[in-house]
C-alpha cells in the first residue's frame, strides 16, 4: 500500500511538471508571436503572468527576461523616433518666433534670454508695467516695475478681470535681487521685482488665459498700487507663453531622448 501511494504521488509530481513545461511554452510562444506583431503590451502582460506563475521553471524566466529585453529595446526604439520627430516640429515652431524677440546673453550667463521686443521699456523709463522674458531652456519669469514717489515697497502682485476674478504672486522678499529698488536725482523711486521658477503662482498663465479681457495689475505691499494692464503688455507675454512653451518641449524631448539612447545601451549590452 505504501508503495502504491508513493508511486502515485511520483505520477502526479511529474504530471504536474510536465504540465508547467507545457504551459509555460504556450505563454513564451504566445508572447513571441504578439512581439512579432509589435503588440508589446499584451506580450509583456504576458511575460508578466509567466514570471509570477512559474518562479521555479528557470530556463523559462531565462527566456523570458530575454524577451522583455527585447520588447524594451523595441519600445525604446518607438520612443526615439517619436522625440526625434518631436524635437524637429518643436524646434522649427520655437525658431518661428524668434524673430519677435531680442535675444540676449553675457558671458556671466549661463542661460541666455528671450525679450519680446516690441514692450522692452527700460526701467528708468516714467512707466509702470510688466514684462516678460524667456530662457533658451524654456523658463519663463515675469517682471513688474514700479516707477513714481511713493515709497510703495511692495513684494508682490495681484491681477484681476472686472468679474472679480483673480491670481496672486508669491511673496518676493526684498533682496536687493529678485526685489530691489533705487531712487534718482530727482527723489523718483524704482523698485523692480522680478517673479521666476514658479514664484508667479500662476498669474502668467492667469495673464494669457484672459488677454482678451480687461485685466488690472495691483502692486501689493505697504501700499497698494494699481493699473490697467495695456494691450501691448499683454501680446507681449502671450508671445512670450507660446516661445517658452515650445522651447520646454524641446529641452524635455531631448532629455527622454538621452534617456531612451542611454537605456537601449544597456539593453545591448544584456542581450
Amino acid at each position: 500500500m505504501k508503495n502504491y501511494f508513493l508511486l502515485c504521488t511520483i505520477f502526479l509530481f511529474f504530471t504536474d511538471c510536465n504540465d508547467n513545461k507545457k504551459n509555460v511554452q504556450i505563454s513564451l510562444t504566445q508572447a513571441q508571436e504578439l512581439y512579432e506583431q509589435a503588440q508589446y503590451s499584451s506580450a509583456k502582460q504576458i511575460l508578466d503572468e509567466l514570471k509570477v506563475q512559474y518562479p521555479k521553471e528557470l530556463e523559462a524566466q531565462k527566456k523570458a527576461l530575454l524577451l522583455m529585453r527585447k520588447i524594451e529595446w523595441k519600445e525604446q526604439e518607438r520612443n526615439l523616433a517619436f522625440c526625434d520627430s518631436m524635437i524637429a516640429v518643436r524646434q522649427a515652431e520655437a525658431d518661428s518666433m524668434k524673430h519677435f524677440f531680442i535675444f540676449e546673453k553675457t558671458e556671466y550667463d549661463d542661460d541666455g534670454k528671450y525679450i519680446e521686443k516690441s514692450w522692452n521699456p527700460p526701467a528708468e523709463t516714467q512707466l509702470n508695467y510688466i514684462k516678460t522674458l524667456v530662457t533658451e531652456s524654456g523658463e519663463i519669469a515675469l517682471i513688474s516695475v514700479y516707477n513714481g514717489f511713493s515709497d510703495l515697497q511692495y513684494d508682490r502682485l495681484k491681477v484681476s478681470t472686472a468679474s472679480g476674478e483673480y491670481m496672486e504672486t508669491q511673496v518676493i522678499p526684498f533682496d536687493g535681487g529678485a526685489n530691489y529698488s533705487f531712487q534718482d536725482g530727482n527723489g523718483r523711486r524704482y523698485q523692480i521685482v522680478t517673479y521666476q521658477k514658479g514664484r508667479d503662482n500662476g498669474v502668467i498663465g492667469f495673464i494669457y488665459n484672459h488677454s482678451s479681457e480687461k485685466l488690472t495689475v495691483a502692486y501689493l505691499g505697504k501700499k497698494k498700487y494699481s493699473y490697467i494692464i495695456t494691450s501691448p503688455m499683454k501680446k507681449a507675454l502671450v508671445n512670450s507663453v507660446n516661445l517658452a512653451v515650445a522651447l520646454s518641449d524641446v529641452r524635455r524631448l531631448q532629455k527622454e531622448k538621452e534617456k531612451a539612447e542611454k537605456r537601449i545601451e544597456y539593453l545591448q549590452s544584456k542581450i
